[in-house]
C-alpha cells in the first residue's frame, strides 16, 4: 500500500562500605555479591564515557588524579571494613570504557589484597552479581535488597563495587566523579567515598576505546553468560524509553552480529525468518509464557541516550524462557566524532532538518492521546523484531485482543500525515474474537520504499461496530483524537476502549 511506502524512523567510581563515608557523603544502599578464593581480576563489563578527544576544562583545586583517588578510596575502606579474613567480593566498575573498568578493578583488587586483611572472593564466582549490578545501573533503578541477597548466596560478607560518571557542568566541567561503595552483606549497611578526578593523559588513554571494541566486549560478556551454544536474535535497540529506532540502531545490530561471529561456540545468530517468527509468536516479547517451538533462545535488546558529545548505549541479553532472566548487561559510549564519521543518526532520518523538534512534538502528541490505560490486553506487533525495514522489504502485523472487539488501523507517515488504512472497504472484517490473533493485511503484505523515515501504526479497539470512514490529516492532538474516534451505527461517537501502536523505520538498502 502506498501508505506504507514511507520510512519510520555515567569520573564517578563508587565504593560502598559498612561504615560512615568520608568525602562524598553516606549512602544507604544494599547490593549483591559472590564468593570463592582469590583469583586475578578480569572485568566483565562495558560502559560509557565522554569522548577522549574533548578538551578538558580547567580542573578544580579539589580534584585528584585517578590513581590518587583509587588509593584514597581503597585506604579509606581498608581501615573501615573489619579485618580478620572477611570475605570481600570486588566486582566490575561501571565506567565509561571497559579498559578503564579493568584498570580500576585491578588497582583496587591489588590494594585490598596487599593489605592482608581480607579474603578476596574468586572473580569467576561473580558473574551473576556483575550482571545484576550492570543491569540495575542500566535501568537506573538499583534494588538494594536484591543486591544483598545475591551477595549472601555467593558467600560474600562485603561487596565492593562502583561506577564513574563525568561531571560536565560549571566549575567542574571536564572532571569525573569517583564514588566508592562497600556493603556489609549481613547488616545491609552501606557507605560511600567520593572524589573528583581530573582529566589527564592517564585517564584519556583509558577512555580511548573504539565502539567496535566496546561492542566486542559486550558480546564477549554475552558469550560468557551462557553455558551451551545459544541461538540469539537481535531485537529493538531504541532511543531512550521510546519505540523509536534509527540508522544508529541498525548499525548497532549489525555490529553485534559481526562480533557474535567470533564466539560461534557459544552464540548462534537466528536467521531473519526465525527472528520474524519469534517476533510474531511472542507478540514482541510481551507474552509471559515461553514460545513453544521457537528456535530463538535469547534476545539482545537495548537503548541509547544522547549525551553532550555522543551517545550512551545499554545492551542486554535476555533469556526468552518463562522467567526472562537477564543473562548479561553492559553499557558503553560512542563518541560524536564516530557517529559523524559513520554518518549515523540517533533519530530517524526525515525530509527536513528539524528532526529533534519534530520527534519531541510527536512524542507529546502520542503520549497525550494514547497514554491512557486500556480496559483489556490489546496489542499490535510488526513482523520485524528490531522494528527496522529496508527498501523493498514487506511488512505484516499481528493484532491480539483479550476480548471480543472491533478494531481499526491508522497509519502515520514520515511527514506526519494520518490515514485510516483498515478497514479499507466495507468488506474488510474489523471484528476480532477474544484470544484471537489477526494478521493484517489479510492476504497480502505492505511493501516498504522511499521516502525514508519513521512511521507509526496505531490500532484502536471498540466495544461496538462502527461505520466506515476515511479520516485523514496532519498529526496533531486534535486530528489524532478525531481519527481514533469512531461512529456507531446509531451515530454515537465512540472513543477507543483500548489502543496499541508500534513505530517502525524504513532505511535505504545499501
Amino acid at each position: 500500500m502506498k501508505l506504507f511506502h514511507k520510512t519510520i524512523i555515567m569520573c564517578v567510581l563508587a565504593f560502598a562500605a559498612v561504615s560512615h563515608a568520608g568525602a562524598g557523603g553516606n549512602s544507604d544502599s544494599r547490593r549483591n555479591s559472590d564468593a570463592g578464593t582469590a583469583a586475578p581480576p578480569q572485568a566483565n563489563q562495558s560502559v560509557t564515557a565522554p569522548p577522549v578527544t574533548a578538551q578538558p576544562a580547567v580542573n578544580s583545586t579539589e580534584s585528584l588524579s585517578l590513581d590518587e583517588a583509587i588509593a584514597g578510596a581503597a585506604s579509606y575502606f581498608i581501615q573501615r571494613i573489619p579485618g580478620g579474613d572477611k570475605r570481600v567480593a570486588l566486582v566490575s566498575f561501571d565506567t565509561p570504557s571497559n579498559r578503564l573498568s579493568n584498570y580500576i578493578l585491578a588497582e583496587v583488587w591489588t590494594l585490598l589484597e596487599d593489605s592482608n586483611r581480607f579474603v578476596m572472593v574468586d572473580r569467576r564466582n561473580l558473574d551473576r552479581i556483575e550482571t545484576e549490578i550492570m543491569y540495575q545501573y542500566g535501568t537506573g533503578r538499583v534494588d538494594d535488597n536484591l543486591m544483598v541477597s545475591v551477595s549472601r548466596q555467593a558467600g560474600a560478607q562485603f561487596l565492593v563495587y562502583g561506577q564513574m560518571t563525568p561531571l560536565g557542568r560549571g566549575d567542574n566541567a571536564g572532571e569525573y566523579r569517583l564514588t566508592v561503595y562497600a556493603i556489609d552483606v549481613e547488616s545491609a549497611v552501606s557507605n560511600q567515598r567520593a572524589y573528583n578526578v581530573r582529566y589527564d593523559n592517564r585517564l584519556a588513554s583509558l577512555l580511548g576505546v573504539s565502539a567496535e571494541e566496546e561492542i566486542d566486549n559486550a558480546v564477549a560478556l554475552m558469550a560468557r553468560s551462557v553455558n551451551t551454544r545459544t541461538t540469539i536474535a537481535v531485537g529493538r535497540i531504541s532511543y531512550g524509553d521510546t519505540q523509536t529506532v534509527s540508522s544508529f540502531s541498525a548499525w548497532l545490530k549489525n555490529s553485534v552480529i559481526t562480533a557474535a561471529s567470533k564466539y560461534q561456540d557459544k552464540l548462534q545468530i537466528a536467521t531473519e525468518t526465525q527472528s520474524s517468527d519469534f517476533a510474531v509468536a511472542s507478540r514482541g516479547m510481551t507474552v509471559e509464557t515461553p514460545v513453544e517451538g521457537s528456535a530463538v533462545q535469547a534476545v539482545v535488546t537495548g537503548s541509547y541516550i544522547p549525551m553532550d558529545s555522543g551517545a550512551e548505549v545499554s545492551l542486554q541479553l535476555t533469556s526468552v524462557s518463562g522467567n526472562k532472566t537477564v543473562l548479561s548487561s553492559s553499557r558503553f559510549y560512542v563518541s560524536a566524532s564516530e557517529l559523524e564519521r559513520r554518518r549515523l543518526s540517533l533519530l530517524p532520518e526525515s525530509n527536513n532538518t528539524s528532526a529533534e523538534t519534530e520527534f519531541e512534538q510527536k512524542q507529546r502528541i502520542l503520549d497525550s492521546v494514547l497514554g491512557g490505560a486500556n480496559r483489556w490486553n490489546f496489542t499490535v506487533t510488526p513482523d520485524s523484531l528490531d522494528g527496522i525495514y529496508y527498501d523493498g522489504d514487506y511488512m505484516t502485523m499481528r493484532i491480539y485482543s483479550q476480548r471480543d472487539c472491533y478494531f481499526r488501523v491508522i497509519h502515520v507517515d514520515v511527514n506526519g500525515d494520518t490515514q485510516l488504512i483498515y478497514p479499507a472497504s466495507p468488506f474488510d472484517n474489523s471484528f476480532i474474537r477474544a484470544g484471537e490473533t489477526r494478521r493484517i493485511p489479510d492476504n497480502s503484505s505492505y511493501r516498504m520504499h522511499a521516502p525514508f523515515g519513521e512511521e507509526i501504526i496505531i490500532v484502536s479497539a471498540y466495544d461496538q461496530p462502527f461505520t466506515q470512514s476515511q479520516s485523514t490529516g496532519q498529526m496533531t492532538e486534535d486530528s489524532l483524537n478525531r481519527v481514533i474516534t469512531a461512529e456507531s451505527g446509531s451515530r454515537t461517537q465512540m472513543t477507543p476502549s483500548a489502543t496499541a501502536r508500534f513505530n517502525y523505520l524504513i532505511l535505504p538498502r545499501q
